[in-house]
């Protein structure tokens, strides 16, 4: 297993890895981790970026896919109040700006040579962020998903793994059944698909949970019933959120969005949401080691949020302890 951290080119990371990335390949020496799966921000200069610190490419999360893919500008309109926020959000009004974008992230990790990129099967609106209670089904999600990223990858020259991404949303790909799993693969365009398992997401399905031994035995449950096809989970986002009372907080609210009077307020209120849905927490108890007793994925990221240096290297230490053997084994088989 190959263990990377997470890290994007918003300004905040971007500080922190330093002017020529020495920050963070400082940070890999130290804590034995090979590399970083990159979330990567346009406008950055990704040349800046030495090529042998990247293992990974996060590719972008547009969340709201149908009306653009649909070329459908009044929906649009609906969602985004105006052109120029419709715009400024995907970079043009019509499906090409999301194809180009992705485009540009596969040839971005093509001229890195990564192994794979991660993709989220997603389709989501702000107003149903808070209630849970989409008006489409998964089987919608997953065929519209399928249509963009098999158009993405028509004429693009990456070769590595497309991983996807569960999420916790209803109406999504949440990797409740295998027949997701199915109908998406049979409808991709690929050969090279596999899933990337995000622990946290998992977790953020049940609103039960109360504590990580509960979280854990879930998971192991979740990760069983998928039988043979865990052999599909190529990589895992290991990380932790315990938000269950938080999320039926917001599921009780009567007008989550009282005041807001633009998008882009809407927006904020829903990301804020979302941050305090899914925590990007390390994991302390030694129980999601049993996780690698099922899976042999080859990539493990260690997938935080973090505001400085210290934050991220005390979450790095908590989840490496957590892991205990399953760390220091994946080290010396790569050493």
């Amino acid at each position: 297993m190959r263990f990377l951290l997470n890290i994007s080119t918003h300004a905040n990371d971007v500080e922190l890895a330093g002017p020529g990335w020495e920050h963070a390949a400082a940070l890999l020496r130290e804590t034995g981790f090979e590399g970083f799966e990159l979330y990567p921000v346009g406008g950055y200069e990704f040349s800046r970026i030495p090529a042998s610190l990247v293992g990974g490419v996060h590719l972008r999360f547009f969340v709201m896919l149908r009306q653009i893919w649909q070329n459908d500008y009044q929906g649009l309109l609906r969602l985004f109040d105006t052109d120029e926020n419709i715009r400024m959000y995907y970079g043009g009004s019509t499906r090409e700006a999301v194809i180009s974008c992705y485009r540009d992230q596969l040839e971005l990790a093509r001229s890195f040579g990564v192994p794979y990129v991660v993709f989220h099967p997603v389709h989501y609106e702000l107003e149903y962020v808070f209630n849970w209670q989409p008006p489409w089904t998964w089987q919608e999600t997953v065929d519209l998903s399928a249509e963009v990223i098999s158009e993405a990858l028509r004429e693009s020259d990456y070769e590595g793994w497309v991983l996807f991404e569960n999420l916790w949303w209803p109406g999504n790909f949440r990797l409740d059944s295998t027949r997701e799993i199915d109908r998406l693969l049979e409808r991709v365009n690929y050969e090279r698909c596999g899933i990337v398992l995000d622990t946290a997401h998992v977790f953020n399905k049940n609103q039960d949970i109360r504590t990580e031994e509960e979280a854990v035995s879930f998971l192991l449950e979740e990760v069983d019933a998928l039988g043979e096809y865990r052999k599909l989970i190529r990589a895992v986002h290991l990380c932790k959120s315990l938000s269950g009372q938080h999320v039926r907080a917001g599921m009780r609210a009567p007008d989550p969005f009282r005041g807001a009077e633009t998008f882009w307020d809407r927006f904020s209120i829903a990301l804020d949401h979302v941050r305090n849905i899914d925590t990007h927490d390390a994991f302390d108890h030694g129980a999601i080691a049993g996780l690698f007793d099922r899976i042999s994925p080859e990539h493990v990221v260690f997938e935080f949020s973090f505001r400085s240096m210290e934050e991220w290297r005390s979450k790095i230490d908590r989840q490496v302890r957590a892991l205990g053997d399953v760390f220091r084994q994946g080290g010396e088989r790569n050493s």
